[in-house]
């Protein structure tokens, strides 16, 4: 009837690279992604605002969000099973696979990011069905737990508000107190409002260490963490759900700004 799948498999059975500024199945070719000079990576940065209603008043925020700018267009039509019927159809004479060779795919990443056909067009209901393929949120969410935990416990190597990413905000964002602070000697990277102090941090891993768990809830966490580099490991993605859903309120709510 459809698929569930994580996002890195949606590619595989769409025919819909998930890859580049076209990466979004949603929005396809109507984009406004752009490329972060820095750390070089595709950016949604300014695309998720066209999503909210017309008069919605982030829509006017010059300053919290991409500075300057003003959000006046709308979100992109969603397409019905039969148009994007037509539309892969376009492509059904292209070898894909082993066999393609070193065949280059016109305006591939510009206009469209179709890299196949995928084979569920042949069943004769796929064009009618509302939502062919799902996201598998457990699995996505894993990588979001990461991110946020990591990046608020300051994890060497883990954490995303690095060197490249404070370069990029002080490019696209007006936040001049995360700006880096540079003098003859070093560069210094201001302590971000949503990071934790070294003592709090330990505070946070001590908590963990303590619980407990009831039967079949979640494994035993405590022996995930790491208090020497304050982080945690060997994760599964049940364990991060949980955490997600329960304690990271718990953990960080009366330890970070309230504004966080």
């Amino acid at each position: 009837m459809w698929t569930i799948n994580d996002f890195p498999a949606y590619r595989m059975l769409s025919g819909w690279s998930m890859h580049g500024k076209l990466a979004c199945p949603y929005c396809m070719k109507n984009k406004t992604t752009f490329t972060l000079r820095n750390e070089g990576k595709a950016s949604f940065f300014y695309c998720h605002r066209h999503f909210l209603p017309h008069n919605h008043r982030y829509r006017k925020n010059r300053k919290d969000f991409f500075v300057g700018k003003v959000k006046k267009d709308v979100a992109p039509p969603r397409l019905s099973g039969e148009e994007l019927h037509d539309v892969v159809n376009l492509y059904g004479d292209i070898v894909f696979g082993l066999q393609s060779g070193k065949q280059k795919f016109p305006s591939f990443g510009l206009t469209y990011n179709w890299v196949k056909r995928s084979i569920f067009w042949e069943l004769s209901y796929w064009k009618t069905n509302l939502l062919c393929h799902n996201l598998d949120v457990m699995h996505i969410k894993k990588n979001v737990f990461e991110n946020i935990f990591n990046t608020v416990m300051d994890v060497k190597g883990k954490t995303k508000d690095n060197i490249k990413a404070r370069l990029d905000v002080a490019l696209f964002c007006n936040h001049q107190d995360m700006e880096l602070v540079c003098d003859e000697s070093r560069v210094a990277k201001p302590k971000a409002s949503f990071v934790l102090e070294k003592n709090t941090q330990l505070l946070v891993c001590k908590w963990l260490k303590s619980l407990c768990f009831l039967d079949g809830q979640a494994s035993n966490i405590s022996r995930l963490v790491n208090m020497e580099e304050c982080k945690l490991y060997g994760m599964k993605n049940h364990d991060c759900h949980v955490f997600m859903q329960t304690l990271i309120p718990l953990a960080f709510r009366d330890l970070l700004p309230k504004g966080i």
